[in-house]
């Protein structure tokens, strides 16, 4: 008898419940509803009377993140001693 093709694979939904949408971004229940409430986090779908959320809009979250900024001053040090050891050779 042929196993059907979604028996042994599992599913990823794209849906996701309150407390399954902040446990994959990494945060506190209670800290998701404060961001939600904020704007900080997309709001929820209602679909068939239940708050689902989109996980495709809550991967944009990290998508459209700004990157920390490095704040080690050698770091400016050593690429400005390489910009002048580039425009040393260029000249």
């Amino acid at each position: 008898m042929p196993i059907p093709a979604n028996e042994n694979q599992r599913v990823q939904p794209r849906g996701l419940r309150r407390a399954d949408a902040a446990r994959y971004l990494g945060i506190s229940p209670t800290h998701f509803d404060k961001q939600v409430r904020a704007g900080a986090a997309p709001k929820p779908l209602a679909l068939f009377g239940v708050s689902i959320w989109d996980r495709a809009a809550l991967d944009a979250l990290f998508d459209d993140a700004l990157q920390p900024g490095n704040d080690n001053e050698w770091d400016s040090v050593l690429r400005h001693d390489e910009e002048a050891e580039t425009s040393s050779r260029l000249h």
